[in-house]
Order: structure tokens, then sequence, then C-alpha cells
């Protein structure tokens, strides 16, 4: 966040040196609770700081990042915007509108945002690591890596672009290195939620659920409401028997999303364990349509085959999740 106090130029009226002098009171004071974490008090101040004066970027950037924190994406987007209209040198409200863009699945302009940011920014691993985040929502993972390694040359402490490492590591299989990083992130900051939920992640794909679980109940706790989290903690509570308890995190997550692939996933599993494999079958079936690369899927519609029956079409869903590298389908074709 840029953290600026608001000095006062030249008005050309005194109602305009009021409306901007009470204005700066405002931002600066929003300021102040901002870097207190009270981020209730910081917003009703940047807030009164943008009434006052409609015109002062920072506010709105300032604001933007409290929607953020909060998970408002819509409102911080709007807010990104606004910072950006009103000061198209303002490196930092480019990047955070950037950001915004990606985690709101409009990756080609987050791209468009980056490379004209890329000359200025080059020293910074801020934006390196959102680079590499918005390549790996592109699926260009080379780059991504490379832009994630570029970060931590400039900040080796960056825990955000140490766990993205890891992920783009995941994801290619480098399952070894990707832990090493993770622990690294951890031991930088022990309740870092996304190094916690993909190191679980790690231990889940080696069925290893005494390891896992607690990194997720971790995550969890500091983090509640992290959807990801409570996703993982259904799945790996259902797939090590708990399945009282993987249906009560299931029912706490249908009630923030019920229509995310991994809740609808995971629905699916709780109906395969109550002996509703048909309810089940319909349920991946839906998912492999939409959502393909929900974690798994073959690997379940394997199981809902199985279940009812149809040992070819069991063999077919295990081979593609095989061929997907899903260490749960491996040696899972039924004789």
């Amino acid at each position: 966040m840029r953290i600026i106090l608001i000095v006062l130029g030249i008005c050309l009226t005194s109602l305009s040196c009021k409306s901007k002098k009470e204005s700066a009171e405002f931002f600066n004071r929003g300021n102040f609770h901002f870097k207190k974490k009270e981020y209730d008090r910081a917003e009703h101040f940047f807030s009164e700081a943008i009434r006052k004066n409609p015109k002062l970027a920072d506010a709105y950037n300032n604001r933007g990042l409290i929607y953020l924190q909060r998970g408002e994406w819509e409102r911080a987007g709007a807010d990104f915007e606004a910072a950006v209209r009103l000061d198209r040198s303002f490196t930092e409200a480019s990047l955070n509108l950037a950001r915004y863009y990606t985690e709101s699945g409009r990756a080609d302009d987050a791209q468009v945002l980056l490379q004209d940011l890329e000359t200025s920014l080059d020293t910074s691993s801020a934006f390196h690591n959102a680079y590499g985040q918005n390549y790996v929502v592109l699926n260009r993972f080379p780059e991504g890596e490379k832009h994630f390694r570029q970060a931590l040359v400039l900040d080796t402490s960056h825990v955000e672009a140490l766990t993205n490492l890891a992920y783009v590591m995941t994801v290619t299989h480098r399952y070894q290195e990707a832990a090493v990083l993770l622990r690294k992130a951890l031991a930088r900051e022990p309740d870092f939620v996304f190094a916690l939920n993909n190191l679980a992640v790690l231990h889940g794909l080696q069925r290893e659920w005494d390891r896992a679980l607690p990194a997720l109940v971790q995550a969890e706790q500091a983090e509640p409401n992290n959807i990801f989290v409570l996703n993982n903690l259904t799945l790996f509570y259902l797939e090590s028997g708990q399945v009282d308890a993987g249906r009560t995190k299931l029912e706490q997550t249908e009630k923030r999303n019920d229509g995310n692939a991994f809740t609808r996933r995971n629905r699916g599993i709780l109906c395969l364990k109550e002996g509703k494999a048909g309810q089940a079958l319909e349920i991946f079936t839906e998912i492999e349509t939409t959502t393909p690369e929900t974690d798994h899927i073959y690997y379940y519609l394997g199981q809902a085959h199985e279940a009812l029956g149809n040992k070819a079409a069991a063999c077919k869903s295990y081979e593609i999740g095989q061929k997907l590298k899903d260490p749960w389908a491996a040696g899972k074709c039924p004789k």
C-alpha cells in the first residue's frame, strides 16, 4: 500500500481548500488505522476522504486493499479501476488491478497491465510474484516458474512466492521439491494458510491423512472461511473414514458456495459413502463436463462406475486419471 501523507497545494477557492484539507486529514487517519490492521475504521476514513475529494486516487487504492483483504473482490476491483483511471502513473494501483483481474478470471486483461508495468517494476518481488500467478492462470507454467524464481532472487523471504513456486512444482509432479519450498515458507510464517493447505495436499496425494489433516486444521484456525481449506478438509475426512466430520464440513462449505466444483465433488463422494452411487455418478459426470480439471474427478468417476458394476467404464475413467498422473487412480482398474 502506498502510505503517504497528503500535503495541500494552492487552492483556487476557500471551499475547495477546505474539502481538500478535510480529505487529507481523513486519508491520513485511514492510513494510521490500516497500519494497525483496524480495517473497519480505516475503510470509514478512506471513504470519507473520497467523499470530500473524489479525485484522490490513493484513497481508492487503499480502500481497495481493505476490500481485497476481506474477499470483497468486486468492490476492490472497482476501487482499483478508479485509482488507475484517476492516476495512470500510479503503478501500485495498476499492479493491484492486475491482481484483481487475475483472481476474477480476466487473466488476459491482467497480462496487458503486467506487460506495461514490467519496465518500471522489474526490481519488485511483488510484481514478479503477481506476474507469475497470472502466467499460472494462463496455464503457462514455465513462464510462471521463471517469475516466481525472480521474485525470490529479489526477496528470499517472500513467503507467497515460495508457496506459488511450490504450487508449480506440485502441478508438474515435482513433489519433493514442492515440499521443501513449502516447509521453507512455513518456517518463515507458520500460519500461512496457502502453504499449510498445499503441504496438506502433497500429503493427501500419498493418502497420508495423519500428516495432511493437522496442517488443514491449523489452516482452518487461521482462516475459518477459506473455501480451499474447507473443501480439502471435507475430502480428507471422507477419505480417511471420518464420514460424520466430512459431512459436517461439507454442509458448512455448501452454505458458502454450493456451486463450487470441489464442493460438488465432495457431495458426490459423500453420496458414494452413503451407497448412492447413481446420484454420485450424476454429480461426477456433471463436473467432468463443466470443470474436468477438478482434482481426482476421474478417480471418482471410476469409483462410481465400479460401485454400479460397470467395470469397463470404471477402467476407462481410471485410465484417464492415470494419464493425468493422479496417484489415486494408479493400479485401480478392476480385474
